[in-house]
């Protein structure tokens, strides 16, 4: 499909109004209601609709709908300072490091940044990775048919050949198998291929999606919502395909066709913020070499457990950190998170809580302090607050493990 791209970038929790411009993009009542009567994607949590206006939360990533991209940035800086570029590049940096984009097999020319790139990098490496396949020999398999054929071959199902081939003795209903292309894998980039027919590409990439789509077989489509990823099976023969069925899985998965509107399909691939900063600054102490654990549950209440962020050994020390993607004015941690610390020090034997914050407004850190008093039998629980950069220098800080352990030594 070809059509004129138009692509805006905001960032979180911004407001955008039907009339308004954005990056000299008028905001139209026609993508407003486009937008309106998808307020339910994601369960309600990717943006709210406002009186001619729309609203984004904390999700960061792309929205497309038809030949409008919205590029939604993590917001942790000052209004003055909110600079789309670094803001775009750095979270491209922390998908990949996150290893939620793979961008190891793509050229320098492919990686220079475009507005609307999350989605574009995610559609260069499917196209990529199929183009590769097809390069290599699609895989095919034996399965099992039934249908009408010119000649004899496997059983014949009499009474369905009564029923389709009374008229034509010379066809022959049977249950037979097929040497085919016809395998899930197969079947999944097909109909990832058969999504991707509805939305404007760039014009390299539209030829190379006509290329592909000229070669690669027409097969049975898949929904994504009848399968998981991780009931998906990988053998040393197929493993050449997860790339590209992993990308595909992730296009269809966020897919939304608009029956109704008829020309404004959607697709929505966004990440919560809260645990993109978690699993990002857990990345970045695992690289430490110390013993960090990310997600450790314990049993608290019935069938409930609790599960704090992070669970750092660290000096002969046990922290339990949890990061919360607020950009504070103050060093004032809210009541609730500070409960939460002490329920999670006491908990899982760690006296030092550490509050993660990205830095934002050249907020000072809060040193550890020491709650009031510890229950009979219980041990002495501290808590800090940490502000650190995500961005320093224009990019994405790759130090931020290293930063924090800096303010821990020695306290």
């Amino acid at each position: 499909m070809s059509g004129k791209l138009i692509h805006i970038q905001v960032f979180e929790h911004q407001e955008i109004r039907v009339g308004e411009e954005v990056q000299g993009v008028l905001f139209t009542g026609e993508w407003f209601q486009v937008l309106a009567r998808r307020a339910g994607l994601g369960d309600g949590k990717f943006f709210s609709v406002l009186h001619n206006g729309i609203r984004f939360s904390h999700y960061v990533g792309v929205l497309q709908a038809g030949e409008l991209t919205i590029e939604i940035l993590p917001k942790a800086s000052r209004q003055e300072d909110q600079d789309t570029k670094a803001w775009q590049q750095a979270l491209v940096d922390m998908l990949r490091d996150c290893r939620l984009i793979k961008v190891e097999s793509l050229s320098a020319a492919s990686l220079s940044l475009r507005p609307h790139s999350i989605l574009s990098l995610y559609i260069d490496i499917f196209l990529k990775e199929t183009e590769a396949l097809l390069r290599q020999g699609l895989s095919r398999a034996y399965s099992r048919h039934r249908g009408s054929l010119p000649a004899l071959k496997g059983r014949l199902l009499f009474h369905r050949q009564v029923q389709e081939n009374l008229t034509h003795a010379e066809h022959f209903y049977t249950d037979h198998e097929q040497y085919a292309y016809e395998n899930l894998f197969n079947r999944i980039i097909s109909s990832a291929l058969r999504a991707l027919r509805h939305f404007p590409l760039e014009p390299e990439q539209e030829a190379r999606f006509q290329q592909l789509s000229r070669h690669f077989p027409s097969l049975p489509p898949v929904h994504p919502g009848e399968i998981e990823w991780e009931g998906l099976s990988f053998s040393r023969r197929t493993e050449r395909y997860r790339g590209a069925v992993e990308v595909a899985f992730l296009l269809l998965r966020h897919y939304r066709p608009d029956i109704r509107a008829g020309r404004h399909p959607l697709i929505a691939i966004l990440f919560d913020m809260n645990l993109l900063f978690e699993e990002y600054v857990y990345r970045q102490l695992a690289k430490s070499g110390l013993p960090v654990y990310r997600q450790v549950s314990r049993p608290f209440w019935e069938r409930r457990y609790i599960r704090p962020d992070i669970v750092l050994e660290y000096e002969g020390r046990r922290y339990i950190l949890d990061t919360k993607w607020k950009a504070l004015r103050r060093a004032s941690p809210n009541m609730e998170d500070l409960r939460q610390m002490y329920v999670y020090a006491q908990y899982f034997d760690a006296p030092h809580g550490v509050l993660v914050y990205p830095q934002a407004y050249g907020v000072e850190g809060l040193p550890p302090i020491p709650y009031s008093k510890a229950p009979a039998g219980g041990q002495a629980v501290d808590c800090r607050a940490v502000f650190v950069d995500v961005i320093r220098d224009g990019s994405l800080n790759r130090s931020l493990g290293a930063d924090i352990l800096t303010k821990l030594r020695g306290t």
